[in-house]
């Protein structure tokens, strides 16, 4: 079991430090709150010792902080307050345990069996509470219903990687894999529908008119769309920002196939694709390259059909470095509307397949989430957002498409040119198994141009993936348990969209 010790006289507790030790019990250090968060955002830790007194930032300051950031984490508070006093402060509605001073190791090691004993509690409490996810699902009807479904399925994910033994972890892995089995056949029925009828969720074309002109006349709009970021990143980094803004999530669905150049090309095209080939055959590239290098001419052709004017800034990054030439220009007040495309999260899971190391250390979603948060904590984009924060603009923060961590492969047949992405493939003479993928041998009932006579789509869903019948075993040892996207899943086709305004003027 691994503690932090946060204490500014924490030279005076090695004793004690040495006793849990020999106890079995890995036990790091800070000597004030500052190191002690930085720790806990670097690292995984099971119980923190949190001293109430200490110079500079206090005992409760921290507290709050701490379950801002991670609100299952577990906190001994160390004080010198009674019983009594202690029940009518603020933290012990945080505070999961408490020790007085002065205190003997007794008291110490009787205040870890009490927290593991709430902690065990709370693990039986969800193998309860975990039938409700399965009855959740049974009374699923609309979009809407799948939106809240699968915002439970994401807080289960937490609770399970906090809580959850094996036996609970097995049991949840199947629910997503029926949950994701149920939803591919039901966006399979209605895709199509809300295409023709316009009458389903927010999709990626209808993205900016929902979620960004509203606001453009109201103040300075800036909009980050971070490639790949799944709902459940999102929700991780949450806790990072509520300190410095107000926090409102809402949620949308990529189109098909959820993949750079059908979604993004749609939020800023406000097009669905095949629009957008027949309309502006220019802008469509059909190579495998290069396929959103004509995203901001669509954004000023929406922008203009939407009647706004004013001045648009349109920025790039692969890497959060790529903002420092570019601080001035970011903050510059002749922008109405700032757009910063994200491209690190993207990046990052194809870097986890690539690397063999990196894709053992990542080999589940809750290590990916956590990886996120160190990124995102470290990162040009956190240091930009500090800065807003003083100033009254809105923020929104959203994800062009998901991802899956694929886990099955399916064979997929066809011509000499099929195209290269594991989740989809268009081409010609195209043949799958139709209970793992939506076959279309007519793109444009999906609104997807086909370029030349005879092109199918193939879109899998779940978490398969597709392999070619030469070298299967080949394909499926390069793959297997990679992170991908492109397919129908609920992962990578809900996703969030956040408004974040500045707590200072609204405290």
């Amino acid at each position: 079991m691994r503690i932090l010790w946060i204490d500014d006289e924490i030279e005076l507790l090695k004793p004690y430090i040495y006793i849990l030790s020999q106890k079995g019990y890995e036990v790091t250090t800070a000597s004030n709150g500052p190191d002690g968060l930085a720790l806990v955002q670097k690292s995984n830790y099971d119980i923190v010792f949190l001293d109430e007194m200490m110079i500079g930032m206090d005992g409760l300051e921290v507290l709050e902080k701490l379950k801002l950031y991670d609100p299952n984490i577990v906190v001994i508070m160390i004080t010198k307050i009674s019983e009594e006093e202690l029940m009518n402060r603020a933290f012990s509605q945080l505070a999961d345990d408490y020790i007085i001073k002065p205190f003997t190791p007794n008291q110490i090691l009787a205040a870890l069996k009490r927290v593991h004993e709430k902690k065990t509690l709370a693990s039986e409490r969800i193998k309860r509470d975990f039938f409700q996810l399965t009855l959740k699902r049974r009374n699923v009807r609309d979009f809407k219903d799948w939106i809240n479904y699968y915002l439970m399925l994401v807080s289960w994910g937490e609770n399970i990687d906090q809580f959850g033994d094996e036996t609970l972890r097995e049991s949840f892995i199947e629910e997503k894999l029926e949950s994701n089995k149920e939803f591919a056949r039901y966006i399979e029925n209605n895709y199509p529908i809300w295409l023709a009828k316009n009458n389903g969720p927010i999709l990626s074309n209808l993205f900016f008119t929902n979620f960004v002109l509203p606001h453009l006349n109201d103040r300075k709009v800036y909009l980050f769309v971070f490639d790949s970021m799944s709902v459940a990143q999102w929700v991780g980094l949450v806790p990072i920002l509520k300190e410095h803004y107000n926090i409102i999530t809402n949620y949308y669905y990529s189109i098909l196939p959820t993949a750079t150049p059908y979604s993004r090309n749609a939020i800023f095209s406000g097009m669905l694709p095949l629009e957008i080939y027949q309309k502006y055959p220019q802008y469509w590239v059909f190579e495998e390259s290069g396929q959103n290098r004509f995203e901001e001419d669509l954004l000023k052709i929406q922008l203009s059909k939407l009647g706004f004017s004013d001045k648009v800034l349109f920025i790039k990054t692969k890497r959060s470095e790529d903002l420092l030439p570019l601080s001035n220009v970011l903050l510059n007040n002749d922008y109405h509307l700032i757009i910063v495309i994200v491209n690190f999260l993207d990046s990052l899971i194809h870097t986890i397949r690539a690397q063999r190391t990196l894709n053992e250390i990542v080999n589940n979603e809750q290590t990916l989430i956590h990886l996120t948060k160190i990124w995102f904590k470290n990162s040009e984009f956190y240091r930009l957002l500090e800065k807003l924060k003083s100033k009254e603009n809105l923020i929104i923060i959203s994800s062009d498409h998901g991802f899956i961590r694929v886990n099955r492969p399916t064979i997929i047949c066809g011509g000499r040119e099929i195209s290269s992405n594991l989740r989809y493939k268009y081409g010609g003479a195209l043949r799958v198994d139709e209970k793992t993928a939506i076959l279309l041998d007519h793109p444009g009932d999906f609104m997807l141009p086909s370029g030349r006579k005879g092109t199918k789509f193939a879109i899998a869903k779940m978490d398969y993936y597709f392999i070619y019948p030469t070298k299967p075993q080949e394909y499926e040892e390069t793959y297997k348990h990679s992170y991908q996207h492109g397919g129908v899943s609920l992962d990578e086709m809900i996703l969030p969209v956040a408004f974040l305004t500045p707590r200072a003027f609204h405290e």
